[in-house]
């Protein structure tokens, strides 16, 4: 039996729902224990021999990922290893658990950096060379403010009346990448969440931008598929922004007018994603767009 985590949009949702769970599980003999909640008047359902200690911390694990259940938000903690072999940046790249990309921009100059040192041909227990040595070690001293990020888990605002996805695609010559946000609204207020992201770094073979580009898109048409199959919310616009305009012009074309290449992502684009969907949107607003998050 694995943790079940869960939540309700108000007290008497979630107190019924810890009534079900508790009746369904008594059924077959077993007893539900280790209850955590941020909702003080839940507490009182619950006796003090069944409310899991977590050594006085209000940060759990939820799927690997660290979860205050005061706040509600997800946090990272990264303890990186000082050592500057090859060997010692591969295990702290693989130390930041993030399978949701809510730390894109860092995790991507990581896997930059990474491919770097694999056309250097050097061995795994080697120190690396003193100019990657220095831009390792700033790299090593800006993670420790990966420690005070607080990012929320719920995205929505209360009862909403209209949802909206948000996709931007971006590439440059060393990486590409994508980042999917969730914008809910009711009435005047409206409320804008980091979902995730996906990023990559370019292929040794030299790739042109426009072609990166493209190849952006379709992690984004993919990433937003994924998305949309995993929250299951009643979605009432998709938004999907590149500043590439001979992207935007290549999904409005038939694939059979393209090139081999081009004509493969765009049929998969289209497959994914409708032509409407996608739109312009400055180098500038994309930049910011990722950024902010960072």
């Amino acid at each position: 039996m694995d943790d079940v985590l869960t939540g309700g949009d108000s007290l008497e949702e979630v107190r019924e729902l810890q009534i079900q769970l508790i009746r369904l599980l008594a059924r077959a003999g077993m007893e539900l224990h280790k209850w955590r909640t941020n909702a003080s008047n839940l507490r009182s359902n619950i006796s003090e021999e069944k409310e899991y200690s977590f050594s006085c911390s209000s940060e759990t694990k939820a799927l690997g990922i660290l979860r205050d259940h005061l706040t509600d938000c997800f946090s990272f903690k990264v303890l990186p290893s000082p050592q500057n072999t090859k060997r010692a940046v591969l295990s702290n790249i693989a130390r930041i658990f993030d399978p949701l990309g809510l730390l894109g921009p860092v995790i991507t100059v990581a896997k930059i950096f990474l491919q770097r040192l694999s056309k250097l041909k050097i061995d795994w227990n080697d120190s690396l060379p003193e100019r990657e040595t220095e831009e390792w070690e700033r790299f090593l001293n800006s993670l420790h403010s990966i420690n005070q990020l607080c990012i929320p888990r719920h995205v929505l605002c209360e009862f909403p009346e209209k949802l909206e996805v948000h996709g931007f695609a971006d590439a440059s010559e060393r990486a590409y990448g994508a980042v999917v946000y969730l914008k809910s609204s009711a009435g005047e207020r409206n409320c804008v969440r980091l979902l995730c992201s996906k990023s990559r770094v370019t292929p040794l073979k030299s790739i042109s931008v426009p072609k990166l580009e493209l190849c952006a898109a379709l992690l984004l048409a993919q990433l937003v598929k994924r998305v949309l199959c995993a929250i299951k919310l009643e979605i009432n616009d998709i938004y999907l922004w590149s500043d590439s305009t001979i992207v935007l012009a290549w999904i409005q074309h038939e694939p059979w007018e393209l090139k081999t290449f081009v004509a493969n992502r765009i049929a998969a684009i289209q497959e994914l994603t409708k032509k409407e969907q996608w739109f312009h949107v400055s180098s500038e607003t994309i930049l910011l767009t990722y950024y902010l998050e960072d």
